[in-house]
Formats: structure tokens, C-alpha cells, sequence
């Protein structure tokens, strides 16, 4: 494992006081941040991962990328988290090679982060839906270099989030944060995949490009967005 922190959304330790007597939408929040805000992430012992990685592939995901993979990659993801847009904009010449991501919410960097993530799990259309979140995401880190409001009420993925989320969601979103957390990731993107030997890797924050032939075991693709340049 390779921790990145420069480039990962550590949660906010603020955020632990949160109660959970609140109603849905307090609740959802309170989940996340309380959970969140603990120290307890570690790096799992090796013997751990195969236990971890199976638990992984039985959660609720984004499917994005080839029907066929030749590869597959899980991202955890919160929907206000940048480093995870820049992961998902990074990989998308390695979807059209072969590469399928699977997308993991969960919610802890804003209020309205569980609204947003419940936004593309209800979707009709999961990955149309993500598409449309990393979109709003990239155009709201363009307008955060001009202005000082945050934009991150508006209206995502398709869907307008709601302030009452289901029950059977929050704890969803909840066992998620809790499987990145013994993962040994503190915040997010958490990027989880085997190796060619079938050994479970990990790699917390934004890799760099070269990194991802590694990641993705898949020849290097030609990646000139100007945005990724810094990950060169």
C-alpha cells in the first residue's frame, strides 16, 4: 500500500459530536462524520485483505467501464471529495482499454455528501448518474478558483437530493465507511484491485499516471488532460 495523504480527503475530526437522535437527514450526517472521525484506521494485516476483498465485492457499487473487463479496479468515493473526480477523469482512457471501476460511496466530507450519494444509487442509470456527479464536481472546482461560495446544493446526478434518506441507505453508506476504515484508509479515494498473482493491493489518494498501468494492469494510456498534469 502506498498512502498518499497530499492528495486524499482525510475526514474532519470536527464532525464526531454529531448525535444520531437526529431525523433521517441528521442522521445520515451524523453517521459519516462520527464514523469518520475516529482514529481507528490501520493498515489491515496481510492475511486480513482476502476477508476485506470479499466483503468488497458483495457491496452496492457504480459499475463503470467494459461489460467484459479485462481488469477490475474498486474506487471508494465521497461526492464532494476532489482527489476522487480527479481519479475518475484519470481513468477513463483505461476504461475504453478494458479496465471496469467500480464505483464505492460513501459520505463524510459535507451535509449534503449521503444526498448526493443516494442521488446515484437510486439512479435508473448508476453510471450516467456518476458521469453527471463528477461533471457538477468539475465544474464546481472551476468556480471555487473565482468565487468563494461552495456550490455543492445543487441538483446532481440526474436526480435532486433528498434530505430524507433511507434508513437501509444510511447504514449502507455506514458499513461502507466502516470497510474503507479497515482498509486502513483515512479519507478518500481509496483505490482496492489484485494483481496479476491475485494478491489484493491498495492505494490511498490520487496515484500518479505512471502508477496506473500498475493499478489497472493495463498498457499505459495516453492521458493529456491539462487538469491531471501535477500527477504526471
Amino acid at each position: 500500500m502506498t498512502p498518499d495523504f497530499s492528495h486524499s480527503c482525510p475526514p474532519a475530526r470536527s464532525c464526531a459530536a454529531r448525535s444520531f437522535g437526529l431525523a433521517i437527514a441528521g442522521l445520515a450526517l451524523a453517521v459519516w462524520a462520527g464514523a469518520a472521525a475516529s482514529a481507528d484506521a490501520k493498515e489491515p494485516a496481510t492475511r486480513d485483505l482476502p476477508a476485506l476483498f470479499a466483503a468488497l465485492e458483495k457491496t452496492a457499487v457504480v459499475a463503470e467501464g467494459a461489460n467484459l473487463p479485462k481488469r477490475v479496479l474498486y474506487a471508494f468515493f465521497d461526492p464532494n471529495c476532489t482527489p476522487c473526480h480527479f481519479v475518475w477523469k484519470a481513468v477513463q482512457a483505461y476504461e475504453r482499454a478494458g479496465l471496469q471501476v467500480r464505483w464505492v460511496p460513501v459520505a463524510y466530507q459535507k451535509e449534503n455528501s449521503a444526498a448526493r450519494a443516494h442521488a446515484v444509487m437510486q439512479a435508473s442509470d448508476r453510471t450516467a448518474a456518476l458521469r453527471e456527479l463528477m461533471q457538477t464536481r468539475e465544474r464546481e472546482v472551476a468556480h471555487r478558483k473565482n468565487e468563494t461560495r461552495d456550490r455543492a446544493e445543487r441538483p446532481v446526478g440526474g436526480v435532486t437530493p433528498v434530505a430524507n434518506l433511507p434508513s437501509a441507505f444510511v447504514t449502507q453508506l455506514e458499513a461502507n465507511l466502516q470497510l474503507m476504515k479497515r482498509f486502513g484508509a483515512p479519507g478518500t479515494p481509496l483505490l482496492v484491485w489484485k494483481d496479476a498473482d491475485g494478491k489484493v493491493q491498495l492505494k490511498i489518494g490520487m496515484p500518479r499516471l505512471s502508477q496506473l498501468p500498475a493499478i489497472t494492469g493495463l498498457p499505459e494510456q495516453r492521458i493529456d488532460d491539462p487538469e491531471l498534469t501535477e500527477f504526471r
